[in-house]
């Protein structure tokens, strides 16, 4: 690939990045020094969690992507 198409497909996963950060369903995001990105997202099932990590489109370039449900335990220690 050409430094030109890299360049393409960096813009293009900044813009769908953002797009779905902007529709709420990436809540927070980090970049990881040497790893990658981390980011956490609001989905209701794993189908739809599937369909966004291959909507991005250096999907086809990660080596590797960890998917991991989390729940906020916030509301659980209130009830201690």
């Amino acid at each position: 690939m050409t430094a030109e198409g890299w360049q393409t497909v960096v813009g293009e996963q900044l813009r769908v990045t953002k797009a779905q950060y902007e529709a709420g369903k990436i809540r927070a995001i980090y970049r990881e020094t040497g790893s990658g990105v981390l980011a956490i997202y609001d989905v209701s099932d794993a189908r739809e969690m599937d369909q966004l990590l291959a909507s991005l489109p250096m999907s086809r370039y990660f080596a590797d992507v960890s998917v991991h449900a989390l729940w906020d335990m916030a509301l659980a220690l209130q009830g201690i």
